[in-house]
């Protein structure tokens, strides 16, 4: 029952809110149900009616020389009672009749308890009769010594297991059922509107977006909840400026120690005889180059991050792409690389220059660093589906697809080329943020048998 619970009601608000509106309605039908049943057991209009008690009287007096006529004329009255009172005559015990003179009994209801009989006129005693309370009230003809018994269910309890019993309790409740639940999920469903729409801005919004949600217009219970969420917003925003203030300051400041070590040690080169020290000396070199590369990584990092940066000009891809590639033509030659651009020209976008700038070197410095001397680079630059698209290929090792998605994990590296590689893994992290900053995308694929192909793609300006 509880597995049914959660699978049904626990993962759905619309779930939980229809089965409470139904378990109220239920309820509420219940204790409606109780209270009738409650002020019927203390209501004694019908034993006090004197024109029932009177109507029987005559009955009685017109065909007391015909008794049998007038059990059968006193049944009618009685069937006629319990039809106006909406109940089954074989269901519902009461009202019953006792008529009498002084000869005897004239007449007795079938449903009259063991027990009944004549009280006080005009009192309205109780009795017990087989764990039922009962109550009475007495009549005497004015014209004859004919005498009424009126005799009523005084017992609540049995009264409301009779009814549901016979299905007087539930049955309604069954058949209105169908008719309540939709228009109570229909009404749940509205009332969730607004929510609705709240969750719909929040799709919509990248990872960076950090501006406080809008509460105006909102309904009072929505205005609480955004308030508090405006709040940790804040000081996630806070957070995360201070952050990359830090970084950016670091990186900063370390450049110019980081410059100064290596001009000295390139000047302890020129002066060491000695090849141990030179190999020693090369060794704090290339670390400082390392050291270097990571810092100015880690200032293009914290630009792509920073969401209120430059504002966006007209930039020329195709020719972009080109003058990089221009730019490092050195690394790649003094390492035998070949690189080579095709594609389309014209391509237009609307961004920050600094940042495509970033993307690209980037892209471009790892396909020169992982591929093979006297390997080649391809570059294709094309206009697709509204999108400049560039394609960068190697003929490096690649990266085993269940890597690729990973490797745009800040300072994250393909364990199988950490080694032989220097790096810091922050690369492929810069460029997908400055993509994402574009509202463009970048995604890895194999080049042939071997490399890998990462394919940028950027909108076009409009």
């Amino acid at each position: 029952m509880r597995r049914l619970w959660r699978r049904l009601v626990s993962h759905s608000m619309v779930a939980r809110l229809l089965v409470a509106q139904m378990f109220v309605l239920c309820l509420l039908w219940l204790l409606a149900l109780v209270y009738v049943v409650h002020d019927a057991t203390r209501d004694k209009v019908t034993l006090e009616l004197e024109s029932i008690s009177d109507a029987i009287i005559v009955v009685a007096e017109n065909e007391l020389a015909q008794p049998a006529k007038m059990q059968e004329s006193i049944r009618k009255v009685e069937v006629a009672l319990r039809e106006m009172a909406g109940v089954d005559i074989n269901a519902f015990p009461g009202p019953s009749f006792i008529v009498e003179n002084g000869e005897g009994i004239l007449y007795r209801s079938v449903e009259v308890p063991e027990g009944a009989r004549a009280g006080p006129l005009g009192e309205l005693p109780v009795f017990e009769s087989g764990g039922t309370s009962w109550r009475t009230r007495t009549v005497q003809s004015p014209r004859s010594d004919v005498r009424v018994t009126s005799i009523m269910p005084a017992d609540g309890v049995n009264i409301f297991l009779r009814l549901a019993s016979r299905g007087t309790l539930l049955l309604p409740l069954l058949i209105s059922f169908p008719f309540l639940v939709l228009p109570a999920w229909l009404s749940i469903r509205l009332a969730q509107g607004p929510w609705t729409r709240a969750m719909a801005d929040l799709a919509t919004r990248g990872p960076q977006d950090l501006r406080p949600l809008p509460v105006e217009g909102r309904p009072r219970e929505l205005v609480a909840m955004f308030s508090r969420i405006n709040a940790l917003l804040a000081r996630v925003s806070d957070s995360a400026q201070r952050e990359r203030a830090f970084i950016a300051d670091a990186a900063h400041e370390l450049r110019t120690p980081l410059a100064a070590m290596r001009v000295n040690v390139e000047a302890l080169q020129r002066q060491a005889s000695d090849p141990r020290q030179q190999q020693l000396l090369d060794g704090i070199v290339s670390g400082n180059v390392r050291a270097t590369r990571l810092v100015s990584q880690l200032l293009r990092l914290m630009r792509s991050d920073a969401t209120s940066g430059e504002q966006d000009e007209n930039i020329c891809f195709d020719a972009l792409v080109q003058e990089r590639m221009a730019a490092l033509a050195g690394i790649a030659d003094t390492k035998g690389v070949e690189l080579e651009l095709s594609g389309d020209d014209g391509l237009y976008l609307s961004g920050r220059k600094e940042g495509l700038v970033s993307l690209v070197d980037n892209l471009l410095d790892n396909a020169i660093k992982y591929s093979p001397e006297q390997g080649k680079v391809l570059a294709d630059v094309r206009r697709s589906d509204g999108c400049a698209v560039l394609r960068i290929s190697d003929q490096g090792p690649g990266i085993a697809p269940e890597l690729r998605e990973r490797v745009f994990d800040r300072f994250f590296r393909d364990p199988r080329q950490a080694q032989s590689h220097s790096g810091s893994g922050l690369g492929l992290a810069i460029a997908l943020a400055v993509a994402r900053q574009h509202g463009g995308s970048i995604a890895l694929d194999a080049a042939g048998s071997m490399g890998l192909c990462v394919t940028v793609r950027l909108p076009l300006k409009a």
